[in-house]
């Protein structure tokens, strides 16, 4: 007779706690055990973590780096690169990671692509949490960490995340808020990364939704 698997009750275990508590079975249409299986698989490297005040060096972090990829990857079919996630909302605070969204024409993640960029010190980690259609790649330097998110520019996570950022900087009630709920989050004792991360995707998708609907209207008013 085969011995339990700890892992896997563990997993069934999270999964009915996150159904409990939030009172849903998905989550941006994705089912919550689809979610909580496909993060439970995430390739993060070893890096220490801090949540930082904001810096404005972060935009001029991100405009070099920026034109260091759009240097690198000419000979492919780019078509913009983004700075997303929380460094890219001032004045919010954030970890010591500055994210990057690089949308190019597929095929995605081609080996020429690769390649290039290895070249600039970035290892690939797989596909992103953000969205399994994405690619994922690190750059780990001394005061924390670049990530790269190879994505299509039709995908809708990279819309999604244009729109997020945008109505952030729009809105400080919801951006003190969001800080608030995050902070209230990753304080609550027991929680696992895991935990955390799909009770903040909730979170995220429910400012997205309102972020899309105000994109939507603001469209419509011009």
């Amino acid at each position: 007779m085969n011995a339990p698997d700890n892992g896997a009750f563990r997993m069934m275990r999270i999964i009915r706690q996150l159904k409990d508590r939030l009172g849903i079975h998905h989550i941006g249409g994705e089912p919550i055990e689809q979610l909580v299986r496909r993060w439970s698989r995430v390739e993060t490297p070893e890096l220490r973590l801090e949540v930082r005040p904001y810096d404005p060096a972060w935009p001029v972090l991100f405009e070099r780096e920026r034109q260091r990829l759009q240097e690198a990857l000419a000979g492919e079919p780019l078509v913009d690169i983004q700075h997303v996630g929380s460094t890219s909302i001032p004045p919010l605070p954030s970890k010591n990671v500055l994210d990057l969204a690089v949308a190019l024409h597929p095929p995605l993640c081609t080996t020429r692509q690769r390649e290039l960029l290895e070249s600039l010190g970035y290892r690939f980690h797989g596909t992103s949490p953000i969205d399994p259609s994405f690619f994922w790649f690190w750059r780990i330097e001394e005061a924390g960490a670049l990530v790269v998110h190879l994505c299509d520019p039709k995908a809708a996570w990279y819309t999604n995340l244009l729109h997020f950022r945008d109505y952030m900087r729009e809105h400080p009630a919801e951006r003190e808020e969001y800080e608030r709920l995050k902070r209230e989050l990753a304080s609550t004792h027991g929680h696992s990364w895991l935990e955390y991360s799909v009770l903040k995707r909730h979170l995220l998708q429910q400012l997205t939704e309102r972020a899309n609907a105000w994109v939507a209207a603001r469209n419509g008013a011009c």
